[in-house]
């Protein structure tokens, strides 16, 4: 119990750090020549198509997946 508790501890402390730390972008670093879009977001390229959904299952336990579809063609071939 006390090896979970101290995992737990670890991944809470280095989450909050990400966010105490900010983005690269705050701190004027700017990623490509392109702008960003309205919602800054992969869903805001034009035929991209975006899902996720989460699964519960009992207390506590979830999970999930996402999927990304780059546009509308054959995958396998463009």
């Amino acid at each position: 119990m006390r090896f979970l508790f101290v995992i737990c501890f670890i991944f809470l402390s280095v989450g909050l750090q990400a966010q105490q730390r900010g983005k690269a972008r705050d701190f004027g670093v700017r990623i490509g020549v392109l702008p960003t879009g309205k919602t800054n977001s992969i869903a805001d390229v034009k035929g991209v198509t975006v899902g996720h959904t989460t699964l519960s299952s009992g207390k506590g336990v979830r999970t999930g997946v996402t999927a990304i579809i780059p546009h509308g063609g054959n995958l396998f071939q463009e």
